[in-house]
């Protein structure tokens, strides 16, 4: 009985959790400005915390969709925040928190299995060096 309970909260969890991925997701593409690098940073991280769990289960496409997921919303937080001039700061080191999040999930794959993961890295290495240019070139 108790082993029910456990799995139904579990199932719980995971509805919610994703409900509240989708609900980020929408508030990212709907947004704009500030709110737009917010909410599409937030949701970069929840695809990353994503990909690394399914990763684990062994969900390789499901981590793989994250993976995209990731790319796609670091770069849409980064020029959000280059155009608004808002959150700037904070969607830098955010960023930089992901990349390192990635290294690890990129380092716990076996070797053949590292490009995507790189892959992903390099371009949200791009997206946050491209709004540490910016930041830096209105700054002189």
């Amino acid at each position: 009985m108790t082993c029910r309970v456990a799995l139904a909260v579990a199932l719980l969890f995971l509805s919610l959790s994703a409900i509240a991925q989708n609900d980020t997701k929408s508030k990212a593409d709907s947004t704009t400005g500030g709110d737009k690098a917010k909410f599409a940073l937030e949701y970069a991280e929840q695809a990353t915390k994503a990909a690394d769990t399914a990763f684990k289960q062994g969900k390789d496409d499901e981590a793989t969709a994250r993976l995209k997921d990731i790319a796609q919303y670091a770069k849409i937080s980064s020029d959000a925040a280059m155009e608004s001039g808002k959150r700037e700061k904070e969607t830098e080191i955010n960023l930089r928190k992901i990349v390192n999040r990635l290294v690890d999930i990129k380092n716990a794959r076996p070797y053949d299995q590292q490009d995507s993961v790189q892959q992903v890295i390099d371009a949200v290495d791009t997206s946050r060096n491209n709004l540490l240019e910016e930041m830096f070139k209105r700054k002189h």
